[in-house]
């Protein structure tokens, strides 16, 4: 797949389902500042990952996953730091 449709088609995938992103921000952080932070870390991630994504699953159960194991690291990195 050229990197232009796999752009295309995470785009389209992160639009669709941006709402999952949204809720597992606003159950690790409190302030807004915080929920932005966590919202780019986690698009980020996905990113990075979404070249392996296998298709076995449904993407939004892969993307909360993502999602959620991004939010948790971040919360256990701030918890140590602080």
């Amino acid at each position: 797949m050229s990197d232009r449709k796999l752009k295309e088609e995470f785009i389209s995938l992160i639009e669709e389902h941006q709402g999952i992103i949204y809720k597992v921000s606003r159950m690790y952080c409190d302030k807004e500042e915080c929920r932005r932070d966590l919202f780019q870390d986690i698009l980020l991630q996905l990113w990075q990952s979404y070249p392996n994504f296998n298709h076995k699953s449904k993407f939004s159960t892969w993307m909360y996953r993502v999602a959620l194991n991004t939010a948790i690291a971040q919360f256990r990195k701030d918890k140590k730091n602080n």
